[in-house]
């Protein structure tokens, strides 16, 4: 009988490696304990008795709560803003790019337990100023991308005066309406009507203002510039 061999098997992995490997399955295992229980019961003995671990071994690689629930915010966070998927061509037309937008940052992001999880954390971290802190760097981080991947999808929008606010208004609603799961989440295949005729007002709000800037003539140069080329 012949046997086959994985490729991999027979290779000894760095001590390097097998730590990160151990750090995210407590990531991993402590994000799970969060969204099926609560984030009160997201203790280091809680995660070590989840995780198959000692209390010691897990103090190993976090020596705190506060320090596991940055390195779990910041692998929540980094998940949902790292895929390619959310930020669709800007060859395609306005209304279906904003279409495609929205559903997708929905999906992969706002509509997963995962928000929810980073959800808890916000809000039970909030006399922890070490927690707080990464937080906000966090979001400053977020937002950058965000800010740059949403101009880079709708660039007739990047010249608008109030793309800022434009930004912020979408992120908002999509943020509110991923905040309802607390109370109502919807059955899984089961979409929500009221939430996905939100999502089609989100997207023709995107795709109007689109249009409306393509539609818009040039502005003028300043009489200084146009003097200057004379």
């Amino acid at each position: 009988m012949n046997h086959r061999v994985s490729p991999k098997a027979g290779v000894r992995r760095t001590h390097a490696e097998r730590s990160a490997a151990t750090r995210q399955h407590l990531i991993a295992t402590a994000i799970d304990v969060i969204q099926h229980r609560s984030l009160e019961e997201m203790s280091i003995h809680e995660l070590a008795k989840s995780a198959g671990m000692t209390s010691g071994a897990v103090q190993h690689h976090f020596e705190s709560k506060a320090v596991l629930m940055m390195n779990v915010l910041s692998e929540l966070i980094e998940s949902t803003v790292r895929s390619g998927e959310l930020w669709p061509s800007p060859a395609l037309p306005a209304r279906e790019r904003a279409a495609k937008f929205v559903q997708a940052v929905w999906s992969l992001v706002y509509a997963q337990p995962r928000f929810i999880v980073a959800w808890n954390i916000y809000l039970g971290c909030r006399n922890q100023p070490e927690v707080l802190g990464h937080i906000a760097e966090l979001r400053q981080s977020v937002q950058a991308r965000m800010h740059e991947g949403f101009f880079s999808a709708f660039p007739e929008l990047a010249g608008e005066a109030d793309r800022d606010g434009l930004l912020g208004l979408v992120l908002s609603s999509l943020r509110g309406l991923g905040m309802l799961q607390l109370f109502a989440p919807a059955q899984p295949g089961a979409p929500d009507a009221a939430q996905q005729a939100q999502l089609a007002c989100l997207a023709d709000l995107i795709a109007t203002r689109c249009e409306t800037a393509a539609a818009r003539p040039p502005r003028a140069a300043p009489a200084t510039q146009r003097s200057r080329r004379r």
